[in-house]
């Protein structure tokens, strides 16, 4: 599936790239926002730039300002992003309520950025000012309001934003005003971005919410079973692992390892998070079956060659991943920070990963020459394997039937 979402540039004073603001889109013909619910839009947004690709390939390393409903505020949404990558955008409609003073306040405190989207000073509006680093100014607004707010905000040291500037006048008036940042058509139009969009099962995200409602007694162990089930699930979490953690040098070998690197507490909000969007109703793809089977396969192989529980987790995850990824992107590799192993395995077929990679596709596609390769190889009998290939394809059947009831 493709996602879709908008990047429209801000420029700074002296015409360079600040950062891009993120703006939601259902198909590449849709040039504006649909006014469809601003949870969900943002929601879509952020997991297609953050947890379904490599959002350094979309920001080129500038900041991305993000649109805040205040119900994503309110549920901590943005603890979920790099903090030195976004800008945490408050919408107009959200009100300067103490609950909401108290999450900003809390975002500035974790050192996230956070700008007032379509700003207008008011005694109602004043409180935020207090809460906020940027402040974006609409100049299709009353001359009288962007002067007065402007002059409040200058008084106040923030950054100022012209956002609608569509003439050169009117970016000469936004800079006399002290506005040193700049976006609007003048500059350029936002540009529309097509990703590839993981869709969750819906049965893997229903099996999460009951296993996390348990709250304190939620099992890391179920919870990374009902995961390894999910390949595009999993390929979210390994994204989200890479948002969170960006600064840690470690690659992941396993679910597990994932689910331990961000804990429950930030499960709880990524569900939240993915839960506004659609997910796949009804029963898995064929992909997902495929996905199975390769994780089950690489897996019970792993026990033949070698007796380590390690090498038995990355090897299944590399079959999950193998549906997912594309062999030879190395930057999305990396970002996914999959470990060398798996890495190796999946691009050139090195080392006793790439081998059993190469049985699982030679089985797929029939190769039994291959397969025979593989057996000589390791000194495993071709009849053993055969067993373990039925094996792993009865319990995929299995599994399947399970998660479709």
């Amino acid at each position: 599936m493709n996602s879709y979402f908008a990047k429209q540039p801000i420029l700074d004073s002296e015409g360079e790239t600040y950062g891009y603001e993120l703006l939601y889109r259902n198909s590449t013909t849709m040039r504006s926002y649909d006014g469809i619910d601003g949870d969900k839009s943002t929601a879509g947004v952020i997991n297609s730039v953050f947890f379904e690709d490599n959002y350094n390939k979309v920001l080129h390393g500038k900041m991305a300002f993000l649109n805040f409903t205040e119900n994503l505020l309110m549920e901590k949404t943005a603890l979920l992003l790099p903090k030195d990558q976004v800008v945490i955008e408050v919408l107009e409609t959200v009100i300067a309520s103490e609950e909401i003073l108290e999450r900003c306040a809390e975002l500035i405190e974790n050192g996230y950025l956070i700008a007032l989207d379509d700003y207008v000073y008011s005694y109602q509006t004043a409180p935020l000012l207090d809460y906020c680093d940027i402040v974006k100014i609409d100049f299709r607004i009353d001359k009288d309001d962007i002067e007065y707010t402007a002059s409040k905000c200058r008084e106040a040291g923030k950054l100022l934003l012209a956002e609608k500037i569509e003439t050169n006048g009117e970016a000469e008036y936004a800079k006399s005003l002290g506005c040193t940042l700049m976006q609007g058509y003048y500059f350029a139009q936002p540009f529309i971005m097509v990703g590839t969009a993981y869709s969750p099962m819906a049965v893997t995200f229903s099996h999460l919410i009951t296993e996390l409602q348990k709250k304190d007694d939620a099992d890391i162990d179920k919870l990374t079973e009902i995961l390894s089930r999910d390949p595009f699930m999993t390929a979210k979490l390994l994204h989200l692992v890479n948002a969170i953690r960006s600064d840690m040098s470690s690659h992941i070998s396993s679910v597990k390892q994932a689910l331990v690197m961000i804990g429950i507490r930030k499960l709880n909000d990524w569900i939240y998070l993915l839960g506004l969007q659609s997910l796949s109703p009804g029963c898995p793809e064929e992909r997902i079956k495929v996905a199975l089977f390769r994780a089950f396969f690489c897996s019970s192989i792993s026990n033949i060659i070698c007796d380590k529980s390690k090498v038995f987790d990355e090897m299944y995850l590399m079959g999950l991943m193998s549906v997912v990824v594309v062999y030879h992107d190395e930057e999305t590799l990396n970002e996914m920070r999959l470990s060398k192993s798996i890495k190796e395995a999946l691009m050139d077929r090195k080392g006793s990963y790439g081998d059993v990679f190469t049985l699982v596709l030679n089985y797929e596609q029939a190769n039994w020459s291959g397969v025979d390769v593989f057996a000589e190889k390791y000194g495993i009998d071709s009849d053993i394997l055969y067993k373990i290939y039925m094996e792993c394809t009865n319990k995929v059947d299995e599994i399947f039937e399970l998660l479709i009831k």
